[in-house]
């Protein structure tokens, strides 16, 4: 690969034989054939695809929920939004090997929220009825109305819900009713965050539990 720097007739694009030229980040990229690789793939390279793919899909069917929960973190003109930094976030932390050695999401480690706030400590969930009770250890620094709590139950690639700023982090607890848990066919993996609702920003999300 080549970088021209001020060419005398401006940038060089298009392909000219085996060679090809285009503009990347300001830059003008000057780039030969690719070589066909002659060997396999070694066993780290086919699980580390297999950790994209899962990666992948998993994000891909949870793209608003992520957007959302990584939307300040994203900085504005970067080629690098807020979905991009939620995929790196599952590749890199959230991926587990099976015992078959087959890769998958492991919602205990999974961030749906990410952000600067100090979290929730000592967040507990239950079920009654249609009702999610929660609690949490109340914090002084969040004493302000203006920190809210939100609430996402992920059926990781069926449907997922998202209640936001569903009461003041000072209150301590808060009950939901949810009408879909009375005709649930599966488990919901339950995550909170705090939510800075005049200023902007989460903080990271934790994990409830299982209801």
């Amino acid at each position: 690969m080549a970088i021209l720097q001020n060419g005398p007739n401006g940038p060089i694009i298009g392909k000219f034989g085996s060679v090809s030229a285009y503009m990347l980040k300001d830059q003008n990229v000057v780039r030969g054939p690719k070589r066909k690789r002659s060997s396999p793939p070694s066993a780290a390279e086919l699980l580390n695809r297999k950790k994209q793919q899962v990666a992948g899909k998993f994000a891909g069917h949870n793209k608003r929920l992520l957007e959302f929960g990584y939307q300040f973190l994203a900085e504005k003109g970067s080629r690098v939004g807020a979905f991009q930094l939620a995929q790196r976030h599952i590749f890199k932390e959230a991926i587990e090997i099976d015992a078959e050695n087959n890769p998958f999401v492991n919602p205990e480690r999974l961030l749906l929220f990410s952000g600067p706030l100090t979290p929730l400590s000592n967040c507990q969930v239950s079920i009654n009825n249609d009702v999610i009770d929660l609690s949490w250890e109340a914090d002084d620094h969040y004493s302000d109305s203006v920190y809210k709590i939100n609430l996402v139950l992920l059926d990781p690639f069926n449907e997922s819900h998202l209640r936001t700023s569903i009461a003041p982090v000072s209150d301590g607890s808060c009950s939901v009713q949810f009408d879909r848990l009375k005709r649930k066919i599966t488990d919901f993996h339950v995550y909170v965050a705090i939510w800075d609702t005049l200023d902007g920003g989460f903080s990271n999300s934790i994990y409830c539990g299982v209801i």
